[in-house]
């Protein structure tokens, strides 16, 4: 017989299918095992009988659970056995995610959930249902940095500076900024209260200071406010033509660093040099919280022609370099304003304008957030907001929590509401030939 002619490839044929039979019926008993674990493994009874029973390592294979944490799926193990309701893991996933982030010390790496992801995504395409105001982060306080024409926030008599302690009766103390913020927003007519603390004249809110040790700025002035959400479409560049002595000036003023800001705002001076006539740019970016780092540099190569703009390092983020883009405007003397609430995106401007000699810088010394932050997607729909590098001027300073120092300071009196000192004091340069 062929076959007993060859009793090495039969002996090698039968081991070949039994071998290969044993493995499939392994695969299938584990997959089914894993199958059948993963739903014990959704009960905390099952979950510790199974955990008892097998090796560490089998157990969490089995359970189809990860064993980086097992302090906190012991936990939650533990919850599930004698919490007095049920628990609501998911939640307490997110909550352990926060905590974790807090422990980094570093108030603008947050946690975005689904709702507050969508929210900030929103808010950096240009509308969005809520009062009408940006916030920032300010030591331990959710600080107001500007509030929109015609807003609910502005007719409600917020202003800039002014603190939200709470929102829905909800304090905000140990709340990232994007969990305020989406608590602020909601559908078009529903309402929010808000508990405001208005600063005294003239402060610009709470020193930078630990978030557990900070205190209101002294002389302020409580007030609980009912807003009505409606729809707010951000404005992001509002122009007109002033006078300063025989000139004509365009005073700009740029809102936003959102989508596309860079090219409404290169129209707006186009506009004003070709059409107006004018013959010198006052830029305004007081109250301008910041937002996009590629619209700041778009902006700040319209006003200089080529050379560095910003450099950006971090642990994990390799030196980057922005240089202008090219196609800047002909240069006729710019003079930028800012204030304490200029932020981010509007002092690597500003630091770039003053660094390159561009520019003159007026008002006072700005906010001090020199970091920069990248969205990092999930796989739930939320996003990690993280601090990956510091931003550098042009001649490699860092003014995270540092600001800017004006060139001529002159601060806006807010108690003179019918006079701009800043804008004021820059015309009379203008005038002067300053």
């Amino acid at each position: 017989m062929v076959l007993q002619s060859i009793p090495w490839v039969t002996c090698s044929v039968k081991r070949t299918l039994t071998t290969a039979s044993v493995l499939l019926a392994v695969v299938l008993v584990a997959f089914s095992a894993l199958l059948v674990g993963l739903g014990l493994g959704s009960h905390a009874t099952t979950r510790n009988l199974i955990r008892d029973a097998l090796p560490p390592g089998l157990a969490g294979a089995f359970l189809g659970q990860e064993q980086d944490f097992p302090l906190e799926q012991e936990v939650l193990d533990k919850l599930d056995d004698t919490f007095y309701r049920p628990v609501d893991e998911a939640s307490l996933e997110d909550d352990a995610v926060r905590g974790l982030l807090q422990g980094l010390g570093d108030d603008y790496t947050n946690y975005l959930s689904p709702e507050e992801y969508t929210n900030f995504q929103e808010r950096a395409g240009g509308s969005y249902s809520g009062v009408g105001m940006t916030v920032e982060m300010k030591g331990a306080f959710i600080t107001v940095v500007s509030t929109f024409k015609g807003s609910p926030a502005a007719g409600g008599g917020v202003k800039p500076g002014d603190i939200i302690l709470a929102v829905n009766g909800e304090d905000t103390k140990g709340l990232s900024l994007d969990e305020v913020v989406t608590r602020i927003k909601g559908k078009e007519g529903t309402q929010v209260t808000l508990k405001v603390y208005h600063v005294p004249p003239g402060s610009v809110g709470p020193e930078e200071s630990p978030r557990d040790g900070a205190h209101l700025p002294e002389g302020g002035t409580l007030q609980e406010l009912t807003l009505t959400r409606k729809t707010i479409t951000i404005p992001v560049v509002e122009s007109e033509i002033v006078k300063a002595g025989s000139h004509n000036v365009a005073h700009i003023r740029l809102i936003t660093f959102s989508e596309k800001s860079g090219e409404r705002l290169r129209r707006a001076v186009e506009t004003a040099l070709a059409v107006d006539k004018a013959d010198a740019i006052v830029f305004d970016l007081r109250n301008n919280g910041g937002g996009l780092l590629e619209e700041a540099v778009d902006v700040a190569s319209i006003f200089i022609p080529g050379g560095v703009i910003v450099t950006t390092e971090g642990l994990h983020s390799p030196k980057q370099v922005y240089e202008a883009r090219g196609n800047a405007v002909p240069p006729v003397p710019v003079y930028v304003l800012v204030n304490g609430f200029s932020a981010s995106a509007s002092e690597i401007v500003a630091g770039a304008l003053k660094d390159t000699k561009r520019a003159t810088i007026v008002g006072e010394k700005t906010f001090g957030k020199g970091l920069v932050q990248t969205i990092l997607s999930l796989s739930n729909g939320g996003a990690l907001k993280v601090t990956t590098a510091v931003y550098r001027t042009p001649s490699g300073a860092d003014i995270n929590k540092k600001g800017i120092e004006p060139d001529v300071l002159a601060p806006d009196d807010p108690a003179t509401t019918a006079v701009d000192e800043t804008l004021d004091k820059a015309l009379a340069l203008i005038a002067a030939g300053k």
